[in-house]
């Protein structure tokens, strides 16, 4: 499920991203990739709180399809705006701060609020630490918001077919 919703939603959002910067503008795509994890949100939230496994499967898939839409736009809007001989570092930053907190920080941080929630929900204390991590998507979600409102504000490429 992970690979198959994983590399549809990559394509997607990268052909999304495509269209959107298009027809309204780069500033589009941060607006998409918010709306997009927007979506993917109770998506990911119902495949914590449900017991059903045929809904939880259908609710990762939806939520893995949306949610992996970011990829893509991230990284061109970075290779977009970053000065010429800056964009292999910029690239690298985000790619350290992705790994260190999506495959460092967080399992580590989902790992040990999971013990730490074990003697309140007993085997459910997983469930309960990934649905709590899973709260800080707004926070991403207002960043990508923010992203895209700035770059409207500022006219920074209207249209991508003119850069």
């Amino acid at each position: 499920i992970l690979a198959i919703a994983g590399i549809a939603g990559v394509v997607f959002g990268g052909s999304l991203a495509n269209w959107c910067a298009r027809r309204w503008g780069l500033w589009s795509q941060a607006t998409m990739i918010a709306l997009l994890k927007t979506i993917a949100l109770p998506f990911a939230a119902l495949l914590y709180l449900t017991n059903d496994p045929w809904v939880g499967l259908a609710a990762y898939f939806v939520s893995v399809l949306f949610a992996s839409c970011y990829l893509g736009p991230t990284f061109s809007l970075i290779q977009t705006l970053a000065p010429v001989r800056m964009r292999a570092l910029w690239a690298s930053i985000i790619l350290f701060v992705n790994n260190l907190i999506g495959l460092g920080l967080g399992p580590t941080a989902i790992g040990a609020l999971s013990d730490w929630l074990r003697p309140f929900y007993g085997d459910d204390s997983l469930r309960w630490a990934l649905f709590i991590g899973l709260m800080a998507t707004p926070w991403a979600i207002f960043h990508y918001w923010r992203a895209g409102v700035a770059l409207k504000r500022s006219g920074f490429i209207k249209n991508t077919a003119e850069s």
